[in-house]
């Protein structure tokens, strides 16, 4: 007689290997975080990859160091696509990246905004109700988005030249 139990038991501990359609490299498990992992919730969530802050670039800059976001954690931060993010930037909608860097890839410059710029630019997104119900439902011209950030830069650009 066959016992199930372990076979069973067997099965579902050790799943198949698995790999990338076309490929040797493994498709990597990572172990599904809970809350009552030993870290505490609040380090949990800094730690958690999916923020858009979780991999700051960190550059000299005026003597020191700082850290600096891509225009993908900024679409991140916003629940948008780069894409969208560099259509607003192109049309007006958001200023231009105050921060660039040249590109050492033929894709060309890097747009670089600070920690205090995307969160100015995503409390405002949240004061206009551009998270609220579908993105496609709200019309950004009929909010004054446009207008806060750019008072927001204005203000963030002041305050540096003043330090």
């Amino acid at each position: 007689m066959r016992d199930w139990d372990s076979e069973f038991a067997d099965i579902a501990v050790k799943p198949p290997t698995q790999f990338y359609p076309g490929s040797t490299r493994r498709i990597s498990r990572r172990p599904v975080r809970t809350p009552a992992d030993s870290r505490s919730v609040e380090q949990a969530q800094y730690d958690d990859p999916d923020r858009w802050d979780a991999k700051p670039q960190v550059k000299p800059f005026a003597g020191g160091y700082r850290e600096f976001f891509g225009i993908g954690d900024l679409a991140k931060a916003l629940r948008r696509d780069a894409v969208t993010i560099r259509k607003w930037e192109a049309t007006g909608v958001i200023p231009k990246a105050t921060y660039v860097i040249s590109g050492k890839t033929a894709n060309g410059n890097r747009r670089l905004y600070t920690r205090e710029q995307i969160e100015a630019i995503v409390r405002i997104a949240d004061a206009e109700g551009l998270f609220d119900g579908d993105p496609r439902g709200i019309r950004i011209t009929d909010t004054r988005f446009t207008e806060r950030v750019k008072e927001a830069f204005e203000q963030l650009r002041n305050k540096e030249a003043a330090a």
